[in-house]
């Protein structure tokens, strides 16, 4: 018998496997798809990454990369970009919190994890992407959107590249 903490973790694996595969935003290789563009002439009010107060850890786990500091995209634009590629795939009165963004540097391409707290119909959503390439040529891997957050040991897993639904 499954523990109730097994059964949550099964549960958003295959969350994760089904939006990310119903969603259709995997990026086939060889393909390009053109970089996310702001249109807006006035600022944004939506509010932007804050940068964190400690200094990176050196050692070589994967750890959270100060803000900015992201192979050449700037944390904001990460975060625009998973919200852009999982806007659909939630209610209609989804609230992303950018500025609570977390981004985890992956052992595996694509490069960056990217977790984007939201609030959903009530319930504590997340948006989450995996992202390489260069802010000019962005590439999406692993794209989905989760009316509850992933919970640590799928997060660890999706570091090393696990559990994405495909064939790694």
């Amino acid at each position: 018998m499954r523990s109730p903490l097994a059964r949550c973790v099964a549960a958003s694996a295959l969350a994760v496997v089904l939006i990310g595969g119903v969603s259709g935003c995997a990026v086939l290789p060889g393909a390009s798809s053109p970089a996310p563009t702001s249109t807006a002439t006035t600022p944004d009010p939506t509010p932007s990454v804050a940068e964190p107060t400690s200094e990176p850890s050196a050692a070589p786990e994967p750890t959270q990369t100060p803000a900015g500091d992201y192979g050449g995209f700037a944390g904001a634009e990460l975060a625009q970009i998973c919200i852009d590629a999982t806007l659909s795939a939630f209610p209609a009165d989804v609230a992303f919190t950018i500025e609570d963004t977390r981004v985890e540097q992956r052992l595996v391409s694509p490069e960056w994890l990217v977790l984007v707290p939201a609030q959903a119909s009530g319930l504590e959503a997340q948006a989450q992407c995996t992202i390489g390439g260069s802010p000019a040529a962005p590439e999406l891997g692993l794209s989905s959107a989760s009316l509850e957050p992933l919970p640590e040991e799928q997060i660890e897993n999706l570091i090393r590249g696990e559990n994405e639904g495909g064939d790694r």
